[in-house]
C-alpha cells in the first residue's frame, strides 16, 4: 500500500523499530492467552498459573504497544509535518500560470481535505500494528494448540479476507470518484463566498445553484460515502459471519468429530474470543486507510504536476540590491496561455507523439532525443524526483521550460489567448498608461513586466541587462506592483528596523486611512475594510518597499472621486519625480494627459499608435 511506502519513505529505521515493539506485544498477548488458558484449563492440563508471570506479562503488552505506538504516532506525524512543508514549497515554486489553471479550489482541496484524510489514515496505523501483532501471536498459539484447528481458522480468514476485498475494490472506486466531487463542492463553497453579493441580488440564480450546483454536488458526494459505507458494513458483516460460522462448525462438528479434548476446546474458544476485538478494530479502521491511499494520490499526483516545472525556489539569487533607477525595454515579448491542462503526470511508457517542433524553437530535435538551450532568458526545469524511473524513448530530457508543466500526451498542447510580440520601452522619471479593453492583455503584459510570467519568445532587459535564468528572481525584487487580485498580509512581512511603525503610520496620514486602521510592531489592527481602503493599505506596502518600478493595475478604479484625483495627480509624479519607472493599468482617460506615454492593446497586440 503507498501509506506504508510513503512512512518507509520517512524512516525505515522508526517503522522497523515499531514493528519489533510490536511483535513483542503480539507475543505478550499470545502468552497472556496461554495463561489464562492455564488458569481456566482442568488441574494437570497444562502449566500450572502464576499471578506473577501474569502481571508481568500484562505490563510487556502495555509497555511494548506503549513504545510502538508512540514511535508510530511520532513517525506519522512527522511525514505529516514534511508533506506539508512538501506541498507549500512546491506551490510557492511551481510557475504562476500552472497555479492559475490548476485552481485555487484543487489546491485547497488537496492542502486541506487530503492531507487531513491522510492524517487520519496515518494515525490509524499505529493502533493497527498492534492488531496485526496480537493476531498473528494468538494464531501462532493456536497452531501450537492444535494444527487442524489452526489451518480451519486460517483458511475461514482467508476466504473472509478475499470476499471483503472484493467489496473493498468496489469501495476504493467509490472514493475515488467521492474524492473527485470534493473539488467540486470546495469550488462551490469558494463560489458562495466570493460571490454572496450576487447570489443575493437574483434569486432565480441564488436558488439554481444552490440546488443544482452546490446542493447538488453535496447530495451526490453524500450519496457516494453512503454507498461506501454500507458496502463496506455489509463485507464487515459478512467476514464476522463467516467467523462465527467457523467457530460453530468447530465447536459443533469438528471438535465431536476429531474428539479434541477439553483443555483444547477451551484454548481454542479462548483465542477466537481474544481475536474478535482486534479483528474489529482492524476492519473498523479500512475505510480511514481506503480514504488515505486515495488522497495520497492525488497529493502525489499534484506534487508530480509541479515536479515536472522548473523550481522557482531554486533559481539563482545573489544579495545584490535593487538597481537605483531602472529603464525597462521589452523587445519582441509573446506570450501564450493554454486553454486547458494536460494529465497531471508522465507519459505512458513507450510515449506518444512528440510534441510540435514548431512550438518551441529551443528544443534541438536532431539527435531524436530532446538537448535544451535557453536562447531567451526563459527558466530550466526543476529535475524529476531522484531514483525514478528513465524517461520513455523518445522524451529524453525535461519539457520545454516554458513554465508550464507537463502537457497532453500526443501532441502539441492546445493553446488560447496570445500576446505579442511587444516592443516597448519604460524610462526612469516616466509615467506610462496602458490601455485597452478587457481582454486585451493589460494583466498579461503586466505579469511579465514583473517577471511572474516568463517570455517565450523575446527578451526583457533592465538597464541594458537581459534578463535570463541567472538573474530573474532579483528582476523580480526590483518592482513593487499590486494587480487587481492582490492579497493583503496583516503584517508587514519581511519589513525590520525600529521605526517600521512610524512610516507605516506617516503612510497611513498621506492616504487619509489613520482613523481607520492602526499597527503595531508591524501588524495591522485590521484589513476588513472596504476594497478601495484595502488597496491604499497595499499601497502602504508597495511604498515602504521603494522599489526602482512601481506597476498599478487598475488601482483607481475603487477610490472615490477626490482621492482617484490625488493618485493620479500627486502620488504618481511624486513617485515618477523621484525618478521610479511608473506603470498605470487604467480605463481613466481624464487622466490621460498625466502619463508621458500611452501604450494601447488590441486583442493581445499593441496598437498602432
Amino acid at each position: 500500500m503507498k501509506l506504508l511506502r510513503f512512512l518507509f519513505s520517512v524512516s525505515w529505521t522508526g517503522i522497523a523499530a515499531a514493528v519489533v515493539m510490536g511483535l513483542i506485544g503480539g507475543g505478550a498477548n499470545a502468552y497472556l492467552v496461554t495463561q489464562i488458558n492455564g488458569a481456566v484449563a482442568p488441574p494437570g492440563a497444562g502449566e500450572p498459573p502464576s499471578w506473577q508471570r501474569f502481571a508481568v506479562t500484562i505490563a510487556v503488552v502495555i509497555v511494548a504497544g506503549l513504545i510502538s505506538q508512540v514511535l508510530l504516532i511520532r513517525l506519522a506525524q512527522d511525514a505529516i509535518y514534511r508533506l506539508r512543508a512538501k506541498l507549500s514549497a512546491g506551490v510557492v515554486s511551481a510557475p504562476l500560470e500552472h497555479l492559475e489553471r490548476l485552481g485555487t479550489h484543487r489546491l485547497l482541496a488537496t492542502l486541506t481535505e487530503d492531507v487531513r484524510a491522510l492524517s487520519m489514515a496515518v494515525s490509524a496505523i499505529p493502533s493497527m500494528c498492534v492488531d496485526v501483532a496480537t493476531i498473528i501471536g494468538c494464531l501462532t498459539y493456536l497452531a501450537i494448540l492444535s494444527a487442524p484447528l489452526f489451518a480451519i481458522q486460517v483458511g475461514a480468514t482467508l476466504i473472509a479476507i478475499a470476499i471483503v476485498e472484493s467489496f473493498l475494490r468496489h469501495v476504493r472506486s467509490i472514493f475515488r470518484a467521492a474524492r473527485e466531487r470534493e473539488d467540486d463542492l470546495l469550488n462551490s463553497f469558494h463560489a458562495v463566498s466570493v460571490g454572496i453579493k450576487e447570489l443575493k441580488g437574483h434569486r432565480a440564480r441564488r436558488r439554481d445553484f444552490m440546488d443544482n450546483r452546490l446542493l447538488g454536488a453535496a447530495a451526490d458526494l453524500r450519496g457516494k460515502n453512503i454507498e461506501a459505507g454500507v458496502k463496506f458494513t455489509v463485507a464487515q458483516n459478512f467476514g464476522q459471519v463467516l467467523q462465527l460460522a467457523t467457530m460453530a462448525v468447530v465447536l459443533f462438528g469438528v471438535a465431536r468429530w476429531m474428539d479434541l479434548p477439553q483443555e483444547t476446546m477451551v484454548g481454542y474458544v479462548i483465542v477466537t474470543t481474544f481475536l474478535a476485538m482486534p479483528m474489529q478494530n482492524f476492519m473498523g479502521r479500512i475505510p480511514d486507510l481506503l480514504r488515505g491511499d486515495v488522497s495520497l494520490k492525488k497529493i502525489q499526483l499534484l506534487e508530480l504536476s509541479m515536479e515536472a516545472l522548473h523550481d522557482e525556489e531554486a533559481l539563482p539569487y545573489v544579495e545584490r540590491p535593487p538597481v537605483d533607477s531602472a529603464r525597462v525595454e521589452l523587445t519582441g515579448v509573446s506570450y501564450t496561455y493554454l486553454t486547458e491542462q494536460g494529465p497531471l503526470g508522465p507519459p505512458p511508457p513507450g510515449g506518444g507523439r512528440p510534441a510540435d517542433r514548431r512550438s518551441h524553437p529551443d528544443v534541438n530535435w536532431s539527435s531524436g532525443g530532446r538537448t535544451e538551450t535557453v536562447p531567451d532568458g526563459r527558466l530550466p526545469q526543476r529535475p524529476g524526483r531522484a531514483g525514478g524511473p528513465p524517461p520513455p524513448p523518445g522524451r529524453q530530457g525535461p519539457p520545454p521550460p516554458d513554465g508550464r508543466g507537463p502537457g497532453a500526451v500526443g501532441g502539441p498542447l492546445p493553446t488560447g489567448f496570445h500576446l505579442g510580440p511587444v516592443d516597448a520601452v519604460f524610462e526612469p522619471g516616466q509615467i506610462t498608461f496602458i490601455v485597452g479593453g478587457n481582454g486585451s492583455g493589460k494583466s498579461t503584459l503586466a505579469k511579465l513586466i514583473t517577471g511572474l510570467y516568463v517570455p517565450q519568445q523575446g527578451s526583457i532587459a533592465v538597464n541594458g541587462e537581459k534578463i535570463v535564468h541567472d538573474n530573474i528572481e532579483w528582476f523580480r525584487q526590483n518592482t513593487a506592483a499590486i494587480f487587481t487580485d492582490f492579497h493583503l498580509f496583516d503584517e508587514y512581512l519581511g519589513f525590520d528596523g525600529p521605526d517600521l511603525d512610524d512610516r507605516v503610520r506617516d503612510h497611513l496620514r498621506m492616504l487619509r486611512i489613520d482613523d481607520k486602521v492602526t499597527v503595531q510592531d508591524g501588524r495591522l489592527s485590521t484589513v476588513a475594510l472596504s476594497q478601495g481602503q484595502r488597496k491604499r493599505l497595499a499601497l502602504v506596502t508597495a511604498l515602504l518597499e521603494d522599489r526602482p518600478v512601481y506597476l498599478f493595475d487598475e488601482w483607481a478604479a475603487d477610490q472615490e472621486p477626490a482621492f482617484r484625483d490625488t493618485f493620479y495627480r500627486e502620488i504618481l509624479g511624486e513617485l515618477a519625480a523621484r525618478g521610479k519607472t511608473v506603470i498605470v493599468i487604467t480605463h481613466d482617460d481624464r487622466y490621460f494627459d498625466v502619463a508621458d506615454q500611452l501604450i494601447k492593446l488590441e486583442i493581445g497586440a499593441l496598437a498602432p499608435r
